[in-house]
Parts: C-alpha cells; sequence; structure tokens
C-alpha cells in the first residue's frame, strides 16, 4: 500500500516537502492543504505589485497547477484543517463549502507559517486594518486605491511595511509610516544605517515617526483614523505591519510540544515529539548557529 503523506500548509517549506518526498517515494499519495486561494506563491513579492513593478499578483506563483499534476501532489486549496488526531493519525478538514473530511497519514509535515497580527491595540476590531500576508490581502490593497485612497498609514517600519509604504508612495498616496521604536528597520540595522534609509524615505516624501506607538484604533465601524504617541493621524487607508505570528494552535490542541520560543521544538531530522509527525518554516523553532540557543 503507498504511503500516506499530508502535509498542512503549501508554501514555501510545504511545496519544498512534498517535492522533496515525491523525488524520494514515488508511490507515496502526498496531499497539500491550505486554507488560501493559492499556493506555492512568492509573498515578498506583494509590495512590488502594488507598486507596478511585478505586473499581477499571479506573477508571483512560482508553482503552477500543472507542477502538482506533474508531481502527482493532490493540492486542495480553500480548505481549513480543523483538527489533527495524532492517535488515530487523521487530519480532519473543511472545505468552502462545509464540506468536511477525514484524511488518514501515515507521516503529517505542519508548514502551518506565521500570520500578520495586530497587536492589542484600543479598536483594533474596526474595519479597515489591512494587512499584507497573502495575494487576498495584496487585492484589497489594490482595491483600495482603485476605490480613490489618497492618504495611508502603515503601522509597522520592518521590511515589509517600508516596501509597502513606497509602493503606495508610487502610486500616488501620501504615505505616513508608524513605528513604535526609535527607528526603522529595528531588526536588520544600526542606528545609522536606519537613518540613511529614513532621511532616504523622506526624500521621497514619505512621512516617518519613529517611537510612536499606535495607541487607538479612531472611527465608527471604520477605521479613520489613529493615534500614536498622542498624536491623532487620519487618512482612508491603514496597512498593518506590525509583524506576524507563528501559526501553532493546531499543533498545540494535538499535543504537540512548543520550544521556549513557543514555535513549534523539532530535532535536527525536523521530528516533533509525536511519532510521525514533522513540522517545518515559519511555524518551527530555530537554533543559533553561534549561540547553539534557541
Amino acid at each position: 500500500m503507498p504511503k500516506r503523506i499530508v502535509i498542512i500548509g503549501a508554501h514555501a517549506a510545504g511545496v519544498d516537502a512534498a517535492s522533496a518526498a515525491r523525488k524520494t517515494d514515488r508511490t507515496a499519495e502526498i496531499t497539500l492543504i491550505t486554507e488560501e486561494k493559492n499556493a506555492g506563491y512568492s509573498r515578498c513579492g506583494l509590495p512590488f505589485v502594488i507598486e507596478g513593478k511585478i505586473p499581477s499578483f499571479k506573477d508571483l506563483i512560482v508553482f503552477p497547477l500543472d507542477y502538482y499534476r506533474m508531481m502527482k501532489l493532490n493540492l486542495k486549496t480553500e480548505t481549513k484543517v480543523t483538527k489533527i488526531d495524532t492517535g488515530k493519525k487523521v487530519v480532519e478538514t473543511m472545505d468552502k463549502t462545509g464540506k468536511t473530511e477525514e484524511l488518514p497519514y501515515d507521516s503529517l509535515i505542519i508548514t502551518t507559517g506565521a500570520n500578520a497580527f495586530t497587536p492589542p491595540i484600543k479598536g483594533r476590531e474596526k474595519q479597515g486594518i489591512l494587512p499584507l500576508r497573502t495575494i487576498e490581502d495584496g487585492e484589497r490593497i489594490e482595491q483600495a486605491i482603485r476605490n480613490g485612497a489618497k492618504n495611508a498609514v502603515v503601522m509597522g517600519a520592518g521590511l515589509i511595511g517600508l516596501e509597502t509604504a513606497v509602493a503606495l508612495q508610487e502610486r500616488g498616496l501620501q504615505v505616513t509610516v508608524v513605528e513604535m521604536l526609535p527607528q526603522v528597520l529595528p531588526a536588520m540595522l544600526d542606528p545609522d544605517m536606519a537613518r540613511n534609509v529614513e532621511e532616504m524615505l523622506q526624500h521621497k516624501g514619505i512621512r516617518i515617526l519613529t517611537g510612536k506607538p499606535v495607541e487607538e484604533f479612531l472611527g465608527k465601524d471604520k477605521v479613520t483614523g489613529i493615534v500614536a504617541g498622542g498624536e491623532q493621524i487620519n487618512a482612508d487607508m491603514f496597512v498593518s505591519a506590525f509583524g506576524v505570528r507563528a501559526n501553532t494552535q493546531l499543533a498545540v490542541d494535538a499535543g504537540i510540544a512548543l520550544g521556549e520560543t513557543r514555535l513549534i521544538k523539532t530535532n535536527q531530522r525536523m521530528e516533533t515529539n509525536i511519532k510521525d509527525v514533522y513540522a517545518a518554516g515559519d511555524c518551527v523553532e530555530s537554533v543559533n548557529i553561534i549561540t547553539q540557543r534557541p
């Protein structure tokens, strides 16, 4: 009987795992599951589609549907994994129509990645806070531009935040970037280099506010402004670039151990504490090669 391999997640780690599994085992039944409409695309390119440097979001797709057919991979899109039963070795799923299914596995690989998040800021339940993590997110931002947005606030001055700010500015919007830490790109650059980047962005006409945490989202049902560092900033587009959080809840619910960084703990073979369950990608704890610590 062919080995059954189920992979939860169908982006970089998931598709690479599926491809490696197929090359190792020509007869295995390999299934990839993703909640998104599209699989195997470059998230890093999303701001460049918005800017217009890349013509279409579809151009970000690295692995077209023909690839999965050629590799004999069963790809399930717009399908949510609702439960992992490691005792029965079954994954429970629900598709966009509400149809449920149980998929048995011999080996399970968790590549659930990370999700965009907004911190617990007053008013964050309001509509109009736009993350940029998926193609669908990018399409919503694109639609907001086409609907006539003129002023944008980008909350977070990491790489995606700054790339998005430049993209929106190139599309003709007035852009303000708000960052709670005292510099842009705080996880990447020292203060001297960060100042150079900040000056370049300001020269392009982008307003940069550092050392100003977002304290409140204003508006009735939809966000119309924010309060950051005591200053009220109004706009008609609000992009959440606060960062991402690993998507580990499925693993936790299944009894899979997390490490001290609250990511899935694996050994050097990417095995979890549960037999025949592996994990890879952004949801997994990594070890610093210098310190040998997570």
